[in-house]
C-alpha cells in the first residue's frame, strides 16, 4: 500500500470510528508499526488528526475530558 493510500485509509477509518489504535491499522494494512507511527505523525502535522497514546483521534476530540453535553446527562 502506498503512503497516500495508507493516509486515506487512516483518515477514513478515523472518520468512521472517531478513534483508532495503531495496532488495528497495522493489522489492516500489513504495514510496520514504525511506518504507521510515521504516517500518524505526518497527518498530525497537517492537523488532520491528533495523536494519543497508542493511536489517534479526530482533531479537537479530547478523550479525557467529557463534553459539556456529556456532563449535563
Amino acid at each position: 500500500m502506498l503512503t497516500n493510500e495508507r493516509h486515506e485509509f487512516i483518515l477514513n477509518l478515523l472518520e468512521e470510528k472517531g478513534t483508532i489504535k495503531i495496532q488495528d491499522i497495522v493489522d489492516q494494512t500489513s504495514a510496520s508499526e514504525s511506518t504507521i507511527r510515521r504516517d500518524l505523525t505526518e497527518l498530525e502535522s497537517q492537523n488532520k488528526l491528533e495523536r494519543v497514546f497508542g493511536g489517534a483521534v479526530l482533531p479537537g476530540r479530547n478523550l479525557t475530558e467529557p463534553s459539556i453535553e456529556d456532563k449535563s446527562d
